[in-house]
This record gives structure tokens, sequence and C-alpha cells, in this order.
């Protein structure tokens, strides 16, 4: 290598296998970099595996830094390389090196500058060790000193039987030793943002437990949302790039005083002395909400925010971590850009959640749900047009549970696609006898649940029921919101188009409460749009008049069927009749019926109020 001799022809009085066989000889695999103060390399070797892959002429006569150096790692060498030429100490530190292939892998470096006596050319040496071999011998020293401290005198004649090569380790170990301080570094913090991370954390608040002071300190969560959907749309890279520049924000925005800690993926922890924390945490999330440029990227991120008052020595670091879990739980459930402060009522909610959720499993295996029918009315026959079915729990057979007490619970923990099914089953088979009551024109409309619908199996369940029960001539409604509609509208409309093929059609429920545009409306495939209560209790005013006669004349152009729900009285029902609307609902003509109670009404031909017959 011409470069090198060049140099190394300068160098007097010391061989550098001597010089490495002094400090490396007790370890099997490691790296040797000869460099200039240029960073130009000027001899590599690998010893043992290669560990990193590189033949000598790939890398020899180029910079270190572009041949195992990542970009967002160069900063960092850099650094290093001004501290070694400015004469300073950097004998050891650890970063991540790209193998032949481009993957990381970290290696701890021990430095030692040669010089010419000549003309003062500086050359350094690095000798680089994997950590995983470090660590294993590290292992085997732990083993070796367990049984060294077991022999007595006699064993000397034991020591022939150990190999020269463990012996030096044993004797060498003072790289592994500055290993374990590069581990412990590792272990309590964080490798991207080097913030103290979730040991740490703990660690303080263990200390801090056990020795409260008095004052308003808080832990406060602080969580980055949708991270993963980030990786996908930008990479992995730019995302933790992402993470370090909100990290060196925070660490602006918070005071001295403050301590931050990186505990997780996507979650920051806090602790800070404050006297208003709902002060602190709005103002926190106002500096946060910028848009980040990383690498021409344009990012916007939002967050969540739960925070508990650190004030009782009896509180473990458990039972703290555990509030401000809960919080943050609570404010995700807000929305996003949402925070919440630990209060005891979490707990009991909490707590209430967990016993519902077990009782709501003992419930499905104990056949405690049951469905009630509340009659629709078409306005123009004043005949039965359909019914809604309404899930209700008869709990322990003794009382009726409502859904708003028990749906939340039942989508957070996952069984809210069992209650599905359960209710499509009991449609279906109500359906065989009301069928013989009605007209073609009969519908049985059933709610379908957020998780539900995009459920992998949704549509798969649907046409199993359908095929076991093989009605004739049933035609089923199924009425998702208007969020959940244009959450995915490309899959609402292949979902829906695919359910026409066995009869389903689809209704807009709740129409008027989230977005209401023109543009979704005209793309959906539905049948029918149902007008949100609230319209409907509020038609008196002149305002809501004007938004109900808007959207019917709206639904009108469109060819849609209109619903009016929740009419309670005459007049709504007279209004509503007036405007237009297709359909109504409500207490005004009935109270949601069990099974048998419809069916009674149906062979007694009972008049619903608001009709003139049932057939």
């Amino acid at each position: 290598m011409n470069l090198g001799k060049e140099i190394y022809g300068k160098i007097q009085g010391r061989k550098i296998e001597d010089f490495l066989e002094k400090i490396a000889n007790n370890i099997n695999d490691y790296v040797i970099v000869v460099w200039a103060g240029d960073g130009t390399i000027l001899e590599f070797r690998e010893i043992g595996d290669k560990i990193l892959g590189y033949l000598p002429e790939q890398v020899e006569g180029k910079k270190w830094i572009d041949v195992f150096i990542d970009e967002k790692e160069k900063e960092e060498m850099e650094w290093v390389y001004r501290k070694l030429l400015n004469n300073e100490q950097v004998r050891y530190y650890v970063n991540p090196v790209k193998d032949v292939n481009g993957i990381k892998k970290i290696f701890l470096w021990y430095n030692s500058r040669i010089e010419s006596s000549e003309d003062d050319e500086k050359v350094f040496i690095s000798i680089g060790f994997s950590l995983d071999e470090i660590e294993r011998l590290n292992k085997k020293i732990q083993r070796y000193e367990r049984e060294f401290s077991k022999i007595n005198e006699q064993s000397e004649s034991l020591k022939f039987k150990i190999s020269k090569q463990d012996l030096v380790l044993k004797q060498k170990d003072e790289i592994i030793k500055d290993y374990k301080s590069k581990i412990e570094f590792l272990a309590f913090f964080d490798e991207l943002t080097k913030l103290p991370n979730k040991n740490s954390l703990i660690r303080w608040l263990n200390l801090r437990v056990s020795n409260v002071e008095k004052g308003n300190i808080y832990l406060i969560f602080l969580e980055l949302r949708n991270l993963e959907k980030l990786n996908v749309m930008y990479g992995y890279d730019i995302v933790d790039e992402l993470i370090v520049q909100i990290s060196r924000k925070l660490e602006d925005i918070l005071s001295k005083e403050d301590k931050l800690f990186k505990i997780g993926f996507d979650r920051f922890a806090i602790i800070c002395k404050i006297e208003s924390i709902s002060e602190y945490i709005e103002n926190l999330l106002a500096k946060l909400a910028v848009v980040y440029n990383i690498n021409g990227n344009l990012i916007r991120v939002n967050y969540n925010i739960g925070a508990t008052l650190i004030d009782d020595t009896n509180d473990s670091t458990t039972s703290i971590l555990r509030k401000c879990d809960l919080a943050l739980i609570k404010s995700k459930e807000k929305g996003l850009n949402e925070y919440e402060i630990f209060k005891p009522s979490l707990e009991v909610q909490t707590l209430k959640e967990g016993i519902i959720e077990k009782e709501l499993r003992n419930g499905m295996d104990l056949n405690e749900f049951i469905l009630l029918y509340q009659p629709i009315i078409n306005l123009r026959n004043r005949q039965i047009y359909g019914l809604e079915v309404l899930l209700r729990w008869h709990y322990l057979k003794s009382v009726y549970i409502s859904p708003l007490e028990f749906i939340p619970i039942a989508e957070k923990c996952g069984l809210i696609v069992d209650l599905g099914k359960i209710v499509l089953k009991q449609s279906v088979e109500s359906a065989k006898v009301f069928n013989s009551y009605f007209n073609e024109e009969f519908v049985i409309s059933v709610n379908i649940s957020p998780r539900q619908f995009v459920d992998k199996e949704f549509i798969t369940s649907i046409i199993e029921i359908l095929e076991n029960e093989k009605i004739k001539n049933l035609k089923l409604q199924f009425e998702i919101t208007e969020k959940v509609a244009i959450e995915n509208i490309n899959y609402t409309i292949e979902v829906i188009n695919q359910l026409k093929n066995y009869g389903i059609t689809f209704a807009l429920d709740d129409f008027g409460v989230d977005y209401s545009s023109l543009n979704y409306l005209r793309k959906l495939p539905i049948e029918a749009v149902k007008i949100d209560k609230s319209f409907v209790q509020e038609i008196e005013n002149e305002e809501t008049y004007f938004v109900v006669e808007t959207i019917i004349r709206l639904c009108k152009k469109l060819g849609l069927k209109i619903v009016g729900e929740g009419v309670e009285t005459e007049n709504q029902y007279k209004i509503l009749n007036q405007l237009g609307c297709d359909y109504v609902q409500g207490y005004f003509i009935s109270k949601p019926l069990s099974f048998e109670e419809i069916l009674i009404k149906l062979q007694n031909k009972e008049i619903f109020r608001g009709t003139d017959m049932v057939k």
C-alpha cells in the first residue's frame, strides 16, 4: 500500500505489530484502521472473523468517514477527529459503523496517536471491538473469576491447563471494564437521543418516592402519535431524525430544573415542579405545534399528554407510572393533541371497565344479550317501512344495561365484533318471522360499529350467516356513521358494492353531526340518510329548520331516502312530513319493543301511532 508506506517510513522506533500485540492480543476478532490526520485510511485489517467484510483495497486510500459512517453520525465522528487532531484524549468511544452490506454494527474503538519524529506527521491507529465479542469475553472473565476464587494454593499446577490466551484475558481486562461503563450508559440512556431512558426514570422515581419533596412535582408522559405511519411514509431514518429534532425542541422548551427522559419509541417523560400543570401542558403543546423539516420533508406531529402529581410518599413507583399511563390513555380517547391530568375517578373508571369487560364475556356465554325493535314509518303510505334493531344487555336476566355503558368498553376490548355477530344472527332469525307480516319494502336495519366495519372478517362473517339461514326476500340495511364511511372511502365503497349482491343496503347514520360533505355523499353508493335526532328535536328552531330542509332537498336531488330519527312529538312528525321526509322513527311512533311485543302487535293488527294500519 503506497500511501501507507510513505508515512510508515517516517515513523521511527515503533512497529505497529508490536504495538497492537500489547493492546489487543486478548481479543479474537477486531478491526485495525490506521489513518492520516485528514481522515484517509492508510491500512485496514480484520483479525479473526470478518466482522465488517471489507477487503483492504476497498477502503484504503478513502476517507474513513465516507466508508464507515452513516450520514447522520458524521457530525459526531467529525467531532472525534477534531479532538484527536487537537491533541485531546478520546481514547475510547462507541459508535455504529457500516459493514460491507450497509448494515450498522456497534463498535467500541480504542484510539492512539503515532507521530513521526521528523516532520510531526500525524498518524492515528484505531482498534475496533464488536460489542457482541466484548460481551462474550466479559462473561468468560466473570466465569474465570468465579473459578479462581475456588482454587487454593495448589492451583499452580492447574494454571498450565488454562490457555495462554485466557490468562492474558484475565490480566488485561481494562478494555472490558471500560466497556462496562459504556454498557451502563446504554442501559440508562436512549441511544438515539442520548436522553435518560425509562430505567433512569424508574431509578429517579425510586429515589424520589422514598424522599419526596413537598411541592407540585408532576410526572408527564408525552406521546408522539402515529409514528408507525410516518415510518411507512418517510422511512425509519427520517423518523429517527424527526425524533431527535423533537427531543432537541423539548430541551429548548423545558427549564433547567425540568428533567427530560426518552422512555419508549414514541414516548417522552418529563418531571417538573410547577404551580399550574394545565397551563404548563397547554404551553408545551402550543410550542410543539411546529412543522419539522427533515431532509426536505415537511412533517407535522400530533401529541397526547398524561400527567400525575407526585405527592404521596406511600405511592410506589409502579403506582405513579400507572397513574400517568391512565391519564395518557384518557387523553387519547379525547382525540389528538389533548391532555389529561390524573384524578382518582380515573382509577375507579378503569376498575369499573375491567368488571364490565369480565361480565360482558360472561353475558355472551349466558345469552344475556337481546334485541329490541323500533318501528320506522313510511310517511307516504303511513305503513311500517322497517324495524331498527337495538342491542340491550339483560344482565343476570333481571336488569337492562344501557348500550352507552357497555358498547364503548366492548369497542375497547375487541368484543364488539363478536357482539355484532350476535346482533346479525338474531336479526336474521327474527326476519324469518316478520317477513310474513310486511310487504316487499320491509327492511331490518342494523347498526354496524366502527371496529366491526373494518374487521378483516366482516364481509365473510355476514355472508356465512346469510347462507346458513337461507331466507328468501330478506332485506337488511346496515347503518354506519359518516366518520366511519369516509375514514377510508375506497374501502367503504368496496364493502357496500360487495354486499349489494346479497340484498344488503347501507344508510348513513347520524347525518349532519360530523362531516356532511356533498362530495363524499355523492360518491357513496348508499340508499338512505338518517337525519340525526339532535336536528329533529330542535326542528322548531328557525335555523335548525333551515338545515333540515336543506338536507332533505339535497338528498332528494341525489336520489336518497331520508329518515328522521328521534321524533318525540306530533309537531316534529308533522314538520318532517311537510318538508318531504320519507320515513320517521322515535318514541312518538313507538318505544323500542321486544320480539314478543312486536309479534303480539302484528298478530292483533294493532296500529302504531302515525300509521293507518300495519298491513
